[in-house]
């Protein structure tokens, strides 16, 4: 089933003491990105987060964000006795120094925020991050769901430009049948303007034929063909078909563009042109596909 690489997922809980809210997008990008906020305090869980994310999806760029609150904790703020040293021994001189009234106290030590660190305990951590864990595949879940839906959409606008190129295909196919007689018209109706009717007809012959075999763009539709039929196998697959999907589309633009510098019929080159275009449109959505 094609996934897209566009989707949205939102979950929220409170459990084993812990809320918790997980968030996630994803837009289209060539490789997998992973960009998570989780905050400061619970910083030292962004790898885990982000390696578990990578573990489950492919392409994209995820913008993760992980909210934490703790119902009750005693162990999450820690304090660095190192800065809070600092802090009450410059106060001290500051008050001495300038012989200002009153003690340091907790009060004033306690507007320094950087006498304390949220460093939860690896008990703590691990609790967290279970449940981290636990929302996460929820997340994901959801978040696939809504990648597959769009996918389908994209599959069914695929599908048509598919269709259409199948025709092409076989119009192109109908307008080469008759390739031979088309160059022996035009080459003689260029001979007879420039040699007023009189020529060779053995020599046209060999012209047209030279021509003709130069113009041959019989092995060209059987690959198009080829590529028509594997894009539509690759689309059947379950695993990530955007970059197998990608080649393929850059496969039967070759061919088409082939086809239209070989013959000189306007038929055939209008029918590259719309098929070119096709392709590029086609593109446009496996972009989006990962």
């Amino acid at each position: 089933m094609l996934r897209s690489m566009t989707g949205y997922a939102r979950v929220e809980k409170a459990l084993r003491g812990v809320n918790a809210f997980v968030e996630l997008k994803t837009v289209n990008s060539k490789y997998l990105n992973v960009d998570i906020n989780i905050g400061d305090a619970f910083s030292e869980l962004e790898m885990r987060a982000s390696r578990f994310i990578k573990e489950n999806l492919k392409r994209g760029t995820v913008r993760a964000k992980i909210d934490i609150s703790l119902a009750d904790s005693d162990d999450l703020l820690q304090p660095d006795y190192g800065i809070a040293s600092s802090i009450f021994n410059s106060l001290k001189t500051i008050k001495d120094r300038f012989e200002l009234a009153g003690e340091v106290s907790v009060d004033s030590m306690a507007r320094f925020k950087e006498i304390f660190r949220s460093r939860p305990s690896e008990d703590l951590a691990d609790k967290i991050w279970s449940v981290i864990e636990e929302l996460l595949i929820e997340a994901l879940d959801q978040l696939n769901a809504d990648r597959e839906r769009e996918g389908q959409n994209l599959a069914l606008a695929m599908s048509e430009y598919l269709n259409r190129l199948e025709v092409i295909a076989n119009e192109l196919l109908t307008s080469s049948e008759d390739m031979v007689l088309y160059y022996r018209d035009f080459l003689k109706k260029r001979i007879e303007t420039i040699f007023e009717g009189q020529f060779d007809e053995n020599r046209l012959e060999q012209e047209v034929a030279l021509l003709a075999e130069r113009a041959d763009i019989s092995e060209e539709i059987v690959r198009l063909h080829s590529h028509l039929k594997s894009f539509r196998g690759v689309m059947r697959t379950d695993k990530e078909s955007g970059v197998q999907m990608d080649f393929i589309c850059q496969e039967m633009h070759r061919e088409l563009s082939t086809i239209a510098s070989k013959s000189k019929k306007l038929a055939i080159t209008n029918l590259s042109i719309e098929g070119r275009t096709l392709v590029n449109k086609l593109r446009e959505q496996v972009q989006n596909i990962e």
